[in-house]
């Protein structure tokens, strides 16, 4: 059985079966993905590869680039952003003591 062409749901031009012609799926993916991103940074949430990295900076941290101490049994180790603010995927992460890290906020490294 095959694919019957489909009118555009914007335009009416007609599609190889799907619902809208390419320019207007690109319009509408594109509409797509701001809403994600837009979603993605309100509510603070990372990517895979963020979640690997920092995964990866808490479990191969030796010392705290604030304190320059070693590991502290009570005291977990954080991937603390270099430059607060800077998210994403090209952000550097230190290791960091939690205690560091919070006593630190969202001030910029001196």
């Amino acid at each position: 059985m095959g694919m019957f062409p489909k009118p555009c749901l914007d335009c009416g031009e007609l599609t190889s079966g799907s619902n809208r012609c390419v320019e207007h799926q690109n319009l509408v993916d594109n509409l797509h993905n701001a809403r994600r991103a837009a979603v993605k940074k309100q509510t603070g949430q990372y990517s895979g590869d963020y979640r690997k990295r920092a995964k990866l900076v808490r479990e191969t941290a030796l010392v705290c680039h604030l304190c320059n101490g070693g590991s502290r049994f009570s005291d977990p180790w954080v991937a603390d952003h270099a430059n607060p603010g800077e998210s994403g995927d090209n952000a550097l992460l230190l290791p960091a003591h939690k205690s560091c890290n919070e006593k630190r906020g969202n001030k910029p490294l001196t």
